[in-house]
This record gives C-alpha cells, sequence and structure tokens, in this order.
C-alpha cells in the first residue's frame, strides 16, 4: 500500500462519466489518485443509492471506497444525508476511525474542520472567495500544512462535465500517515460538497 508519508503531491483525477455528461443522469463517481509522474497508485468509488443520487442530489447519504492497485482497501469516507452543513467521517483499512471532516459557517470563505478520531480538531481547511478553488490546511497556529487545489479542466470539460481533477500538496509539517490519508479524504469532500452538479447546470 502506497505510504503518504513518502508524497509530497497527489493529483486525483475523476473518471468522466459520459451517460452523465450528455444527459445530466447522475452516476456514482469515480476517481483515480496519480503521482505528479501519472503513476496510478490508488483508485475511489462512490457507494450510493440510484434514487438519492437523482432526487437528493449533492445532499445525499454515500460511501467513498478508496482502495490499492490490488484491490485492498486503504480507507473509506462515509456521509450522512444533510440539510445544510455536511460531515464525512474516515475509517482505515482495518475499519478503525481516523477522523471526521465537518464543513463549518464562514463568512465570505468555506471553512472545514478536520478532527481526530477523539473528534478533536487538528487542522482547518480554508478558501477565500478570490481563491475558490484553492483550499488551504492549517493548524491552530495557523501554519500551513497543505492544499487542495482544483485544476482547471478546460472550456469544454467544465462546462458540460462535473469531472474535476484536485492537486493535495503536503507540507513538512504535514506527519503521520494517518493525518494525510484525512486530508485525501477531504480532497474528495470537497468535489462532492462545492463542484458536484454544477457542470450540468451551465446553459
Amino acid at each position: 500500500m502506497i505510504d503518504l508519508a513518502l508524497q509530497e503531491e497527489l493529483f486525483v483525477r475523476q473518471h468522466v462519466e459520459h451517460i452523465e455528461a450528455m444527459i445530466g443522469f447522475e452516476t456514482e463517481n469515480q476517481y483515480v489518485v496519480m503521482t505528479p509522474e501519472g503513476h496510478e497508485t490508488l483508485y475511489a468509488y462512490e457507494e450510493s443509492g440510484a434514487v438519492s443520487r437523482q432526487f437528493m442530489g449533492s445532499h445525499r447519504p454515500l460511501d467513498i471506497h478508496v482502495v490499492d492497485n490490488l484491490g485492498d482497501p486503504v480507507l473509506t469516507a462515509s456521509r450522512p444525508f444533510y440539510w445544510f452543513r455536511s460531515n464525512f467521517h474516515v475509517l482505515d483499512a482495518r475499519g478503525r476511525p481516523l477522523g471526521s471532516l465537518y464543513r463549518r459557517f464562514g463568512f465570505l470563505k468555506r471553512r472545514l474542520a478536520l478532527v481526530d478520531s477523539h473528534d478533536r480538531q487538528i487542522a482547518q481547511i480554508t478558501s477565500g472567495m478570490f481563491r475558490p478553488n484553492t483550499f488551504v490546511v492549517e493548524n491552530s497556529d495557523g501554519a500551513e500544512l497543505g492544499r487542495i487545489t482544483k485544476e482547471w479542466g478546460g472550456l469544454m470539460r467544465e462546462a458540460f462535465s462535473d469531472a474535476d481533477t484536485f492537486r493535495v500538496s503536503f507540507s513538512r509539517r504535514a506527519q503521520g500517515n494517518d493525518f494525510r490519508l484525512l486530508v485525501l479524504a477531504s480532497a474528495f469532500a470537497i468535489d462532492l460538497d462545492f463542484f458536484e452538479g454544477r457542470g450540468r447546470n451551465v446553459g
């Protein structure tokens, strides 16, 4: 299994579903996680109900399963149905709680709290109104631990598909594989909360 403690940067690329891009029928999300050199290291797929995908949209309950090249589990991120602010709960390969991601109220910014398995906040993730595609991961002292950045996908892809690519970068302060797994899971949460469905609404 990949050791995230050795990685400075990863790319999370969503798989484009052609039927979804053409007719707007919401399908289960799929992602591939790659190194900067283009090596595919992890795969992620959504598990959710067909009815909830069509009628609950981005508020639907779901699980995101992340596996390695051999199909062995790496983590699972679960989100229950929500009305206003979502939360993701992350388990490791053995089903052990790693922590959670809670969406918080933020004035003129997007704000999320990253907590450990004991529900203690260990980092916050924020995105300002002038840089809405950049989410900065910081500790309680304001030191940057990493970034999750949505990459520009090109005019046609941005307009007609909600498939996205995210760059996940880690600073040297981001210690431990468990913490980095939580940051990686946050990339899926950010895509589902803030970017899913946007492309189908254009035009």
